[in-house]
């Protein structure tokens, strides 16, 4: 085989081995992006959970308030 050949197939077997390698790369950083969403849902969750607090505060000092004559 002539130099030029050997250089071609060494250039697709390079290139075949680095398509193949960079598929485990994107299934690492679906992962990171899964727990940096699970992160920010969960702290709207607690977010909600507060609010619902504030709320339910806020109506019972209403109807104490009522009740008293105000």
């Amino acid at each position: 085989m002539s130099s030029k050949w050997q250089t071609v197939l060494l250039a697709i077997l390079v290139a075949g081995l680095t398509a193949c390698s960079e598929q485990t790369s994107p299934e690492k950083t679906i992962t990171e992006e899964d727990h940096f969403l699970t992160e920010k849902l969960d702290t709207i969750k607690k977010t909600e959970t507060v609010e619902k607090m504030i709320q339910d505060a806020a109506t019972q000092q209403r109807r104490n308030i009522e009740d008293q004559g105000g």
